[in-house]
């Protein structure tokens, strides 16, 4: 044993949760300061992710097969979340600028101006600071020195609808856990996959998971905008089901689409057939796995097309100069980066984990970006409120200390 190695503490240990449409990942970390120890990760199928009793029922047995298998207590988790629920959108704010110099100060007073929330749309999670005007300068990543009288600032909002929170936040509690922080999982899935040349040049990290396909655009280390779309690895998946001619069952469309799926369709001869188990005892029916790149890439490419048309509209096309990064379980399927490719008109990349210790080749796959990426996330939070509490203690201490300093003098004159 290392005599100089030092102990794990309690503390040390961080947990993410990512609770998807069809499987529950809950990672088990421990913080080495800027980095992550990658200790263990539960993969569990999930049954009904809209039955709130299977949810409970599966996150209690992965909390419970992961103490036992990491050696560690499971309570204070971060959770990712994404889908239909969450809004995001810009405001602004203008204020005077009394001085005629931007100082800190204004800097504040703009920022808070701007991050007045409407109450209304749901609980806020994520601020990320835009950029800023002053008068008709700009724009500015910081202001602060510049002369002007008017000091406009944007800010990008995230909000999740109330009751969405709610049923998780119950679920979660239900299961032994305590939500700590909700983390927006493509920001989650950043955490792990981007670059910071591809942060700071402008690029979209697309997540393409089971139930939805998110996507957000990070532009000088900062997320400028955020969407979510309802078709994603299901749909293809139920595409596969309903075309293939031969009755099948979504788990039985699933292991096909994982085993046998591609979105190169160049590459197939025209008669190659693979076995699908047909219903019953009827044995096996051979089907066309040129048709089943056919449909696959149908579905993949409509997917690609409504998140570009999007993007344009936006305007946040002319600004994504890193190019296009893929996560979630459907970058599993051959050529869907050429695919995403040809239809952005980008370079597109697979984002795998990485910049962490303990990885183990299996998570390296890009169905764990989020999960891995909430360990990341959430060991930089912890690392920042450490250091905020810290510095409000030494300010404290101080303070203190100067007053009892002045009762000693006074006790003297």
């Amino acid at each position: 044993m290392d005599e100089n190695k030092q102990p794990i503490r309690k503390e040390d240990y961080i947990f993410g949760l990512d609770i998807g449409a069809s499987k529950v990942n809950l990672f088990v970390g421990i913080s080495e300061g800027k980095s992550v120890r990658v200790v263990e990760c539960g993969d569990f199928p999930l049954a009904n992710v809209e039955d709130l009793d299977v949810v409970i029922a599966t996150l209690k047995d992965a909390v419970s097969q992961l103490e036992i298998s990491a050696g560690v207590d499971v309570r204070d988790v971060y959770v990712g979340v994404a889908g239909k629920h969450i809004l995001s959108f810009e405001q602004f704010a203008i204020i005077t600028v009394p001085t005629g110099e931007v100082r800190d100060e204004d800097i504040e007073n703009v920022k808070k101006q701007a991050c007045n929330c409407p109450t209304t749309v749901g609980e806020l999670i994520h601020i990320f600071p835009g950029e800023y005007l002053v008068d008709e300068d700009g724009p500015f990543r910081n202001p602060r020195g510049r002369s002007g009288r008017r000091l406009k600032a944007t800010v990008q909002m995230v909000c999740v609808r109330d009751h969405l929170l709610t049923n998780l936040r119950n679920s979660i509690q239900k299961a032994g856990l305590n939500a700590v922080g909700f983390v927006l999982e493509p920001l989650a899935a950043a955490s792990a996959v981007l670059t910071e040349d591809e942060r700071e040049l402008g690029v979209a990290l697309i997540d393409i998971g089971a139930g939805s396909s998110d996507i957000a655009v990070f532009v000088n280390d900062s997320i400028r905008y955020t969407a979510s779309l309802d078709l994603a690895g299901n749909v293809i998946t139920s595409d596969i089901s309903k075309c293939l001619n031969v009755p099948i069952a979504l788990s039985k469309a699933e292991d096909i689409k994982k085993k046998y799926g591609t979105c190169v369709i160049s590459n197939l001869i025209e008669d190659e057939t693979f076995p699908v188990p047909a219903v019953g005892d009827r044995g096996d029916v051979p089907c066309s796995r040129k048709l089943l790149a056919q449909v696959i890439t149908a579905r993949v490419r409509e997917i690609f097309e409504l998140l570009a048309a999007d993007l344009n509209k936006r305007g946040m096309d002319k600004i994504i100069n890193g190019g296009i990064v893929l996560t979630g379980g459907c970058c599993g399927l051959d050529g869907i980066d050429d695919l995403a490719s040809k239809v952005f008109g980008k370079p597109v990349r697979i984002g795998h984990p990485k910049g962490m210790s303990g990885i183990q080749e299996a998570y390296q796959n890009p169905s764990y970006a989020t999960g891995i990426g909430l360990l990341y996330y959430a060991n930089k939070d912890i690392r920042e409120k450490r250091k905020s509490e810290t510095g409000t203690q030494i300010a404290v201490s101080v303070k203190k200390g100067f007053q009892r300093f002045v009762e000693v003098v006074k006790a003297y004159l």
